[in-house]
């Protein structure tokens, strides 16, 4: 497995200095609930897709599979606050798992934030965020960072769950990203809310990453319909993409999650994927 490689470089520390060990220009990815993770890479901080309401605030998802935690269906394993000492904030979309009411409220407004669309912009403009930037597909600047907005498939080539999602006033559009530096030896891959999909294949072979994130805790919407990938997305992306270094992120968390970190780990033993990395909540990778 890739823990056994990978230096664990941080433990849980429940008070203000939970991100303090950030320094250099490693690359290091830190899982702190489903989608929501710190990327440190080409010497900046990026907080990913903030969901940071506690324990059951939301319902859970209709028509589908529950945990029957609600959502989030855990505790953040940090305070809020130890959260904003990044450099900017990037949206993949705005479902209520990859940004909620709570982040809307407590985020610094004076924080960077990355969006995939001039839509949602405005909506994350609207909230009293002074500085929200798109994510474009041929590259926004940051500090000496590139990020390539991506494409994926949430739903978005499934008439039943995109009827779903018309009724429940949600959007089928997410989107990934590729972080390209000067400062770092390989780029790195967000593949965002996504199956397993053309367009997955389409961002590896284009930008070469050596390491991606993949969401991939099997959610369904509405049940027996998957909206994000699961274990056998997860094994087919590697099976194709053999050298590639995998980090198994938004696995747990979720109401309508179906796949866990043991069940994944597991078959990851199972099927010999040995690049796979399944971070638990504030566990930090270091390449």
């Amino acid at each position: 497995m890739l823990e056994a490689t990978a230096t664990i470089a941080f433990m849980i520390e429940f008070n203000n200095s939970f991100l303090t060990d950030f320094g250099g220009h490693a690359m290091k990815f830190q899982q702190i609930r489903s989608a929501t993770s710190i990327v440190h890479f080409g010497g900046k901080r990026f907080l990913i897709d903030p969901m940071l309401a506690d324990q059951g605030t939301y319902p859970d998802v209709p028509e589908t599979t529950s945990t029957g935690r609600g959502n989030p269906d855990c505790d953040l394993p940090c305070p809020i606050n130890s959260l904003f000492d990044v450099d900017a904030v990037i949206v993949t979309h705005l479902h209520f798992d990859h940004f909620d009411a709570v982040a809307a409220e407590v985020l610094p407004k004076t924080l960077t934030v990355f969006s995939q669309s001039e839509e949602e912009a405005q909506i994350l403009r609207g909230m009293g965020f002074i500085d929200v930037r798109l994510l474009t597909a041929d590259g926004t600047e940051f500090d000496g960072v590139k990020l390539h907005r991506t494409d994926c498939d949430h739903g978005s080539t499934n008439l039943v769950t995109l009827e779903g999602y018309k009724e429940g006033g949600y959007s089928e559009k997410a989107s990934g990203v590729v972080f390209e530096s000067a400062a770092e030896p390989e780029s790195f891959y967000l593949a965002g809310d996504t199956i397993y999909c053309q367009s997955v294949v389409t961002a590896v072979e284009k930008f070469k990453p050596g390491i991606i994130a993949v969401n991939a805790a099997g959610a369904q919407y509405p049940l027996g319909h998957l909206i994000i990938m699961n274990q056998y997305d997860v094994r087919a992306l590697m099976h194709r993409f053999p050298t590639l270094k995998v980090i198994a992120t938004h696995v747990e968390g979720v109401s309508h999650a179906t796949v866990d970190r043991p069940m994944l780990r597991a078959f990851a033993k199972v099927n010999h994927l040995d690049l796979l990395s399944v971070p638990n909540d504030g566990e930090v990778l270091e390449f």
